[in-house]
């Protein structure tokens, strides 16, 4: 018995490059404990989280992209 069909690779996505940087392992202390200090330092701290966390949900849907392109 002879089985034959079309055989087709899905195609490689790759997510993009901006997807794919690390978190920061550390964030940047606090210097003096001035009110001051703590304000522009727990700015920054955010902005590290939001940049981070905007990546983080980039990378998410675009593994379920491929995820979902793959299996049709």
């Amino acid at each position: 018995m002879l089985l034959s069909g079309c055989s087709t690779a899905p195609p490689v996505v790759k997510p993009q490059e901006n997807l794919l940087i690390k978190c920061p392992k550390t964030l940047p202390p606090l210097t003096d404990g001035t009110a001051r200090d703590v304000v522009l330092t727990m700015s920054d701290w955010a902005s590290q989280y939001h940049d981070c966390a905007t990546r983080q949900r980039g990378l998410v849907d675009a593994i379920k992209e491929i995820t979902n392109a793959n299996a049709q």
